[in-house]
């Protein structure tokens, strides 16, 4: 394990790098729940929205990367930002979060990635810049982590498939990031991590991010 800050760094050339964009389709009542308190549920789906849209913005800047949109299910803003952006559409597939992005994962490196990633819609952290130093990583790592303050992490990238860092994993918890990263040193993942990251969930992250990004009130 390493930490490692966050230069912009030139890409392994010689890899073939691929990155799942994860997100839920805005559907009112289902989309970020934890915000509906104080943006009802209109204003929690335009949030998501506009940060699925923020992360977007920053993988469409990456040269040299794959990048693919990961829906939940099929929707019409979904296939808005695929035309809008010119991604890719994918659908996720499987009976819970670590399935899906277990699946998604040996999806890309089976089409031919030596390195895939996968990477939540709700971390505004996860720029362009850091999602350039990961990449930079890639040629020296099994797997390559950016953990996040709450306990978790919003971007996984593998060279090889690892199921067993997927499979009963108290999603949601404050220990996945630890546990995530004991399961593979174990089994003698060499594990790169980044700086740590923060999410959008409640309603003072959603503060946080009008504040730091230049937002002003409700979306």
């Amino acid at each position: 394990q390493s930490q490692v800050a966050v230069p912009a760094i030139l890409w392994p050339s010689i890899m073939s790098l691929s990155l799942a964009l994860f997100a839920k389709a805005p559907v009112p009542g289902q989309t970020k729940t934890r915000l509906q308190g104080a943006l009802g549920q209109s204003g929690a789906v335009a949030a998501h929205c506009q940060l699925v849209e923020h992360a977007l913005t920053e993988i469409s800047r990456l040269k040299g990367m794959r990048t693919e949109l990961w829906m939940s299910e099929q929707h019409p803003v979904a296939e808005a930002w695929s035309e809008r952006f010119a991604i890719p559409l994918r659908l996720q597939q499987g009976v819970d979060l670590g399935a899906r992005m277990h699946h998604a994962l040996q999806q890309q490196l089976s089409c031919g990635a030596s390195f895939a990633f996968v990477m939540g819609c709700d971390c505004p952290t996860l720029d362009m810049r850091y999602l350039d130093w990961a990449a930079s990583q890639s040629a020296q790592a099994d797997v390559i982590i950016a953990p996040a303050q709450d306990g978790g992490y919003g971007l996984i990238g593998l060279a090889q498939p690892q199921a067993h860092l997927f499979t009963g994993m108290p999603w949601g918890s404050d220990s996945v990031y630890a546990q995530t990263l004991l399961r593979a040193e174990l089994s003698g993942l060499k594990v790169v991590t980044g700086a740590e990251i923060w999410d959008v969930d409640r309603p003072e992250d959603w503060t946080r991010y009008q504040r730091v990004f230049g937002l002003q009130g409700r979306p």
